[in-house]
């Protein structure tokens, strides 16, 4: 079978390990929606810098946290139960913005910024999978 293309139409729930609700009614579920490649690599490219002065002596450094949360703001397309630290529901926004000549939806910082560090790097590897070869294709290939 050939290599699929990206169904960048495609959008699935999503419910963190780490929420005791996990399974259950009250669970926060996440509505993840997949990244075109291009702007994967766009955000992929922005967190990494290179340093040095010739080919043997090149350190990269890629900034994990930075492009996790990138990945969650274009990636997330809606947040259910969300409540805030005061057990409020937390209204889930987003706003157009464009990227690398890209229009795209993004989550409004002010959910961001409340997010759990360890829920964002959760989602965001989650979102990361759906742009890899699926089993059957990276089996095949030579390397």
């Amino acid at each position: 079978m050939a290599i699929k293309t990206l169904n960048l139409d495609a959008e699935w729930d999503f419910q963190s390990k780490h929420d005791p609700e996990k399974g259950k009614d009250g669970a926060t579920v996440f509505r993840l929606g997949t990244l075109s490649n291009r702007l994967l690599s766009f955000l992929q490219d922005k967190a990494t810098t290179f340093k040095g002065t010739n080919e043997e002596n090149v350190e990269a450094s890629i900034m994990n946290a930075s492009l996790a949360i990138e990945i969650v703001k274009y990636g997330v397309r809606d947040i259910q139960n969300l409540p805030d630290a005061d057990g409020n529901s937390i209204p889930f926004e987003t706003q157009k913005q464009n990227v690398h000549g890209m229009e795209v939806k993004a989550v409004k910082s002010s959910i961001l910024d409340v997010l759990p560090k360890v829920i964002v790097m959760e989602v965001a590897d989650e979102l990361q999978k759906r742009n890899e070869l699926d089993e059957g294709e990276a089996k095949n290939s030579d390397g």
